[in-house]
């Protein structure tokens, strides 16, 4: 199912290569215990734990996916192993979206979004939070892009599981790029199954917060 979750959002990035890795920004602020409390939905395993953890839980997956029949498997886990080594954008808002429980109907082979009352909460009102970039438009400034709470390392694959990503669109564009921005809008609850994205942020707000160089 994993394999198939990366297959479907990938659709929307094959925008450029991936030949050069982000230049690593500073380093987040780190997390209060209440924040590190909520436990996760369908995204990394492994969080929330301390980074010494995750990066040895990333290592460990590596070394699995050596064994796996998969090649694409193969190669987002290594992906993934290369994002818990990177600057993340993780926080409250972040972990409360995580909770949405995502599952894939056998029949249709397409996305299903469970969101708990914690996230239905939130739909209608105006957030704040912070996120990597993946822009969708091959232009210097971009209005349409995904954030994550992870430094995306490839357009041709997703920056994290679809519990994970906010597509936004602006009022007026922005410096495109891998780039930390906080972004600021009406959060509503999507449906799109067929690319599995759940979370919107229309006619939203934004700014670049850190610059990170090493593409477009």
């Amino acid at each position: 199912m994993r394999a198939l979750s990366m297959l479907v959002i990938s659709t929307l990035l094959g925008l450029a290569a991936c030949d050069r890795t982000p230049m690593r920004p500073a380093e987040p602020e780190g997390l209060t215990a209440a924040e590190m409390s909520i436990q996760p939905g369908l995204g990394f395993e492994q969080v929330p734990l301390s980074r010494a953890a995750e990066a040895a839980a990333a290592e460990e997956a590596a070394e699995t996916a050596n064994f796996s029949d998969d090649p694409l498997a193969d190669e987002l886990s290594q992906e993934r192993a290369m994002q818990l080594e990177l600057p993340t954008a993780d926080g409250p808002m972040w972990r409360v979206l995580r909770q949405t429980r995502i599952s894939i109907d056998e029949t249709t082979q397409l996305f299903e979004a469970v969101h708990p009352a914690a996230v239905r909460t939130l739909a209608g009102q105006r957030i704040k939070l912070q996120g990597y970039m993946l822009p969708l438009e091959a232009n210097d400034r971009t209005a349409h892009f995904l954030i994550s709470p992870y430094t995306p390392v490839c357009f041709f694959h997703p920056p994290a599981e679809p519990n994970e990503v906010i597509e936004v669109r602006l009022g007026r564009p922005i410096s495109a790029g891998y780039h930390l921005v906080e972004v600021t809008g009406v959060l509503t609850l999507a449906d799109n199954g067929e690319k599995g994205l759940f979370f919107q942020m229309n006619g939203a707000t934004a700014r670049v917060v850190e610059r990170v160089d090493g593409m477009l």
